[in-house]
């Protein structure tokens, strides 16, 4: 009895527990004037969005170059895996990395913020998520080495209209932005957690009779 009774606590835990891809940004197929995008991975693809200002230097002109959107600026290897996943695969969309598509159209590309006061922002649904993070590529400069960033954005847990804002370095370089959460279960879920524990509770005691 107590080991079929472990065994329910464990597959129960670990269905709460899973960490699921919320929404995943990479840039690719983006035109050089675009203020924004929506994620092209996870839960909220085509429906969470992330977008940028543009420093208006020239007032009242932005120029392109205060800003890029480039193959040079993309990163292949840091942070494109999807290996924060369960399995180290997006379950919408099959695919195990950020350059797999599905959206790839010539090469892969990243964003450059040239001023160092544009401003990113991130938004989302957070009303069925806890534990939420953000990770992402980054590289001080065009060409310079990337490493994995990741932000606690546990802030947001359950807020529906939800927005991260922050401001880019100067010339830094980022990519592949990835938006993870725990999904709170629905109330059927935990029903079948506790029906699997009671079945287990039942099967014992037939067999002691």
């Amino acid at each position: 009895m107590k080991r079929l009774t472990l065994l329910a606590l464990i597959i129960g835990a670990s269905s709460l527990n899973a960490q699921s891809f919320i929404a995943g940004f990479d840039f690719d197929g983006t035109v050089q004037d675009a203020s924004s995008i929506t994620a092209n991975w996870g839960a909220q693809i085509g429906s969470a969005t992330l977008a940028w200002s543009h420093a208006q230097v020239n007032i009242p002109v932005t120029f392109n170059a205060e800003f890029g959107i480039s193959t040079a600026n993309n990163s292949a290897v840091i942070n494109d895996t999807f290996t924060f996943l369960e399995g180290n695969v997006d379950s919408i969309t099959g695919f195990n990395q950020f350059s797999d598509g599905p959206f790839v159209l010539v090469a892969e590309q990243g964003f450059q913020s040239f001023t160092g006061d544009d401003t990113l922002t991130l938004s989302f649904n957070g009303t069925l998520w806890t534990d939420l993070s953000l990770s992402y590529a980054f590289a001080p400069t065009q060409g310079g080495s990337f490493s994995v960033q990741t932000v606690d954005l546990t802030s947001f847990n359950g807020v529906t209209a939800a927005e991260y804002v922050f401001t880019p370095s100067l010339n830094g370089v980022y990519d592949n932005f990835a938006l993870v959460g725990t999904a709170v279960p629905e109330p059927s879920t935990y029903g079948a957690i506790f029906g699997t524990i009671a079945l287990a509770f039942a099967i014992s005691r037939r067999r002691r009779s």
